[in-house]
């Protein structure tokens, strides 16, 4: 999960949150990835933060349209009481750790780091949305996230190495350096993680 910046004022969202103009500036807002698994979306789907089950005036309303992956929008369902990647007073990135295991096959770590019960229901349901494997098409859209998940994992720790080993040149680490900082930027897919992984290491960590 990242923090959003929201434009303002709002597209004309009238009646129709699925216009073009509002659908690309989400895209635009959201760097093309899915609010809660920060996957890159090719399918993508406007989530309502706040159910219109639960308040059908937000329908229309700009700031509870959310840009987000089929998986996770499904995943989420009317769940309420979250964290708000748009709310500039939280680090959402802070609030949740992220990180990969050693194998696809293993469920991903989702840990919450604070008792805050939005940050704890907010983990709860990134931990559905990485790892919930409870129906066939489930199990695919899963093993399909995590590739693309251990894709960007296999080039982090390529470049870590590249600063672990004393034999590469400096010119090669300080490119390393470049990506691995560049993998923390919110843009990127999966950003969370990589975050992380480098704060969860003590080496990495001091030079990050």
């Amino acid at each position: 999960m990242f923090n959003v910046t929201r434009t303002h004022p709002a597209p004309d969202v009238k009646k129709d949150y699925l216009k073009p103009e509002v659908v690309f500036e989400l895209e635009r807002l959201f760097y093309g990835k899915c609010y809660l698994c920060e996957d890159v979306v090719s399918d993508p789907q406007i989530d309502h933060f706040l159910p219109v089950e639960l308040d059908s005036t937000k329908k229309y309303d700009w700031d509870n349209l959310y840009y987000s992956c089929g998986r996770c929008n499904n995943l989420k369902g009317t769940a309420t009481n979250l964290l708000d990647c748009c709310d500039p007073e939280i680090d959402v990135r802070k609030e949740i750790k992220c990180l990969c295991t050693k194998s696809k096959a293993d469920d991903v770590l989702v840990v919450p780091q604070s008792p805050n019960l939005k940050t704890r229901n907010t983990a709860q349901l990134l931990h559905r949305c990485y790892n919930e494997n409870n129906t066939a098409i489930r199990c695919i859209s899963r093993k399909q996230l995590h590739e693309r998940i251990f894709h960007r994992y296999a080039e982090f720790l390529e470049q870590s190495n590249k600063l672990f080993d004393i034999n590469c040149p400096e010119k090669e680490k300080a490119k390393a350096q470049q990506q691995l900082q560049n993998m923390t930027d919110v843009s990127y897919p999966f950003s969370v993680f990589w975050k992380w992984h480098i704060l969860s290491d003590s080496f990495l960590s001091t030079i990050l």
